[in-house]
């Protein structure tokens, strides 16, 4: 067994280890396909984010889905991070590298975090979910020292 192969911890393990809503957690790593996959994605993700293209997270209507069906977890994750940032958490998910070229209302953002869709609000959707899935990634990576 390589450093690296000790180094990787099971999804428990990994729950254990972040303050991310266990829900979230899970919810990400069955959205990208299971376990294995999720392992072998988070590395990529951590590198260069999730917009390149990964399972689950690739179309709209499944990172809207993702998104509404988890939206308590990922509303607590953003309000918890935005906190520690000092920051409200609509400011928070306005600076999102996403939206750099087309930033979301106010009321965009509170309606996306509640679950709802509109013209604007898929995007935001879109964007919680990317953000879900980035911050499980990164958690993972900061575990096993990837990246």
């Amino acid at each position: 067994m390589t450093t690296t192969e000790t180094k990787k911890p099971s999804l428990q393990g990994l729950v254990n280890s972040t303050s991310i809503p266990e829900s979230l957690v899970r919810a990400v790593v069955r959205q990208m396909g299971g376990w294995q996959s999720f392992k072998e994605s988070a590395p990529d993700i951590c590198r260069g984010g999730i917009d390149g293209g990964f399972h689950g997270f690739i179309y709209y209507g499944d990172t809207m889905k993702f998104a509404k069906k988890n939206k308590e977890a990922i509303r607590q994750l953003a309000i918890s991070q935005a906190e520690d940032f000092g920051l409200g958490v609509v400011e928070m998910i306005k600076g999102f590298n996403c939206f750099k070229n087309n930033s979301p209302t106010e009321a965009e953002i509170i309606d996306g975090l509640a679950g709802i869709a509109h013209p604007m609000g898929v995007n935001v959707l879109n964007a919680l979910a990317w953000y879900a899935g980035e911050e499980v990634a990164r958690a993972y990576c900061d575990l096993t020292g990837e990246v």
